[in-house]
């Protein structure tokens, strides 16, 4: 069983989620805010941590299959981690954010990252 890390990826917050070989399930693992955090710093401690072998980002098409504003940050993103050198793959994401709504100030991205990967896996286990 591979060890995937999940991008659910924003312009300031990205959610992470995990699935590996010790939990098998996918869990939700945390909420990186840019503007505190250093991103690459963060997910190279996350694929140290958890000895990661696959990366899946969410990838924001438009309901008319249309890429958009948020395809190419996404897109930059990915560039930018491709010298981890671990597989990256592109799951749609569409309407995955609105799965889940919050009556608080507390951020979901890291719930959003963890329908993408349960996505993945469906489609890939």
């Amino acid at each position: 069983m591979k060890n995937i890390l999940a991008i659910d990826y924003g312009e300031r917050f990205l959610g992470l989620a995990v699935r590996t070989a010790k939990t098998t399930i996918p869990i939700p693992l945390k909420v990186i805010d840019s503007k505190k955090d250093i991103i690459k710093k963060s997910l190279i401690d996350c694929i140290k941590e958890y000895n990661i072998n696959e990366i899946v980002i969410g990838y924001p098409i438009g309901l008319n299959n249309s890429e958009n504003r948020m395809t190419n940050l996404v897109n930059d993103f990915i560039e930018d981690i491709n010298e981890f050198n671990i597989p990256i793959f592109k799951i749609d994401e569409r309407l995955s954010s609105k799965l889940f709504k919050s009556n608080s100030k507390d951020r979901i991205d890291d719930l959003s990252a963890l329908e993408i990967l349960e996505s993945y896996i469906y489609k890939n286990d």
